[in-house]
């Protein structure tokens, strides 16, 4: 069962290196400067993030919040800042694990590769809340009392979708065999 386990800590640690994009080492004590350049963003100013998780959940429920524009800039400065901070963490040579090793549990490097990923899964994890309580700050204290409702309402409709996703597995499965 030792292996089943590793495995499953492999998946989550390569959806947790892949899922990269615009989440970096963030300084949870000091905020994001007002006038940080940022690329234009087509769409919704979140349409091109690709943030874990937590980032994700955030923002997503953020926009049923009402924010104003200023809120909206504030976030926008916060997500650039953390995208800035992860592109010069990989510039100074933080080298990605080796996939290829990570696949192979009898390579000799396997248990080197296999912690190395587990430290960046973690790190991501702590690096996704650090920004997540950033953007929380920015909300009033109205949109914070409203979040748990809007979390629980996408909640609710991820299950729904799921259940429509079963059935409709289900009914495939049942005409294929």
């Amino acid at each position: 069962m030792k292996l089943n386990r590793n495995v499953g800590l492999l998946v989550l640690a390569m959806a947790s290196i892949g899922a990269g994009g615009a989440v970096g080492t963030a300084n949870a004590q000091a905020p994001a400067p007002a006038t940080t350049a940022t690329a234009p963003m087509r769409g919704h100013m979140w349409q091109r993030h690709h943030g874990g998780m937590l980032l994700g959940m955030t923002l997503r429920a953020t926009r049923q919040l009402n924010l104003t524009a200023e809120q909206k800039a504030s976030i926008k400065s916060i997500l650039a800042n953390a995208h800035a901070q992860m592109k010069a963490a990989r510039a100074s040579g933080q080298a990605p694990v080796d996939m290829s090793v990570l696949g192979n549990p009898g390579d000799a490097n396997y248990a080197t590769a296999l912690q190395s990923a587990k430290t960046l899964a973690a790190n991501r994890i702590q690096q996704e809340s650090e920004l997540q309580g950033q953007i929380y700050n920015v909300l009033t204290a109205q949109q914070k009392a409203q979040l748990p409702t809007v979390l629980a309402s996408m909640k609710a409709q991820a299950e729904q979708r799921h259940q429509q996703w079963e059935q409709n597995h289900a009914k495939s499965n049942s005409s294929a065999g």
